[in-house]
């Protein structure tokens, strides 16, 4: 996910396009990337705050001869494991604030830094959406693979959720469940801060000469409230931020361009959605900048059975924004695809 650096906004909710213009070059020179609606769809109230845990274990592991960062929790039941994925210029630890209530669950909780970005090594040339022989999806069920888990719950924010649904399609019987959480790739219409990576050079503007001040811009643009920010997410984006851009460019160059998606690839992967027939959870925060909530639509044309939740009060990075609405919906779900196969 691309945010642009701002001004701190009102709690007026702004169009995403609307502080785009020529005075907001500048934006463009952050080195870091944090990364119509449905009918029926359900809208969860603000809870109370959650609890971040900090006693996740890192690891490393080889996957695709790619040395792979995974952080993981472990928890005491028999449930299948969850596979977590993040966002363009993200990394693993931005699940958090969500990872130990789901491994509480009894279920093995897993996320992984994409490579290039977190900890994990970059890729060379890799045609990373395919359609045909897609290196994301390959790599998330060939880190399924080396990680021992059979079939997961799939989840997956902005581009990870972009990733999840492909993995789904590629391998329907490896997923328990799909959760898509702000997803990309679905719809057509793209911001332009980030149709901006298909302009050549862009990756020349872009300059940080003080992180954690242009960290906190950037992750102010993916929350409706930058006061729920927490100190971790802040000094991660620094200090992940400018190894991961050059990979950020290259990732979301790859499969956006200056139109929005590019045609060839959301059609291609449109047209295998109904390759997985399984559970669906859409999730989506009703003040998303980066990727609007009228996404939705067609998220859900794309699964016609999927649940939809909508968290009010939160923008694009929902389950560090609102991990307990964000919970309140995913947890239930991940029971209900459970006991659907059992019965």
């Amino acid at each position: 996910m691309l945010a642009l650096a701002h001004r701190r906004r009102s709690r007026v909710h702004r169009h995403p396009l609307e502080d785009v213009g020529v005075l907001r070059l500048r934006a463009l020179r952050i080195r870091l990337a944090v990364h119509g609606l449905a009918d029926g769809a359900e809208v969860i109230k603000e809870h109370a705050g959650s609890r971040i845990g900090r006693d996740m274990e890192s690891r490393t592991i080889d996957v695709l001869g790619l040395r792979t960062r995974v952080v993981q929790e472990d928890g005491r039941g028999g449930g299948d494991p969850i596979v977590l994925i993040h966002g363009v210029g993200a990394w693993a630890e931005t699940w958090r604030a969500v990872m130990r209530p789901l491994a509480d669950t009894g279920r093995r909780v897993i996320a992984l830094d994409l490579p290039g970005f977190g900890e994990s090594d970059r890729p060379g040339r890799v045609r990373y959406f395919g359609p045909e022989e897609a290196f994301y999806p390959r790599f998330v069920l060939a880190a399924m693979d080396v990680l021992g888990v059979r079939r997961a719950h799939i989840a997956g924010q902005s581009m990870g959720g972009a990733i999840a649904f492909m993995a789904a399609v590629s391998a329907p019987e490896r997923a328990r469940s799909l959760v898509l959480v702000a997803p990309g790739g679905l719809g057509r219409d793209v911001a332009f801060f980030l149709r901006a990576c298909a302009i050549p050079g862009f990756g020349l503007l872009a300059r940080m000469p003080r992180p954690r001040t242009a960290a906190r811009d950037v992750l102010a643009t993916c929350f409706y409230d930058p006061g729920r920010i927490s100190p971790e997410l802040v000094e991660e984006a620094a200090r992940y931020g400018n190894a991961s851009f050059p990979e950020f460019v290259r990732a979301l160059s790859a499969g956006v361009g200056l139109r929005g998606v590019r045609a060839s690839i959301r059609e291609a992967w449109l047209g295998r959605a109904a390759a997985y027939g399984g559970p669906v959870l859409i999730t989506w925060g009703r003040e998303d900048r980066v990727l609007p909530v009228r996404h939705l639509a067609d998220s859900a044309r794309a699964f016609p059975q999927a649940e939809i939740r909508i968290i009010e009060h939160c923008g694009h990075l929902l389950m560090a924004e609102r991990p307990d609405e964000f919970l309140a919906a995913v947890v239930p779900f991940v029971a209900r695809a459970e006991e659907a196969v059992a019965a």
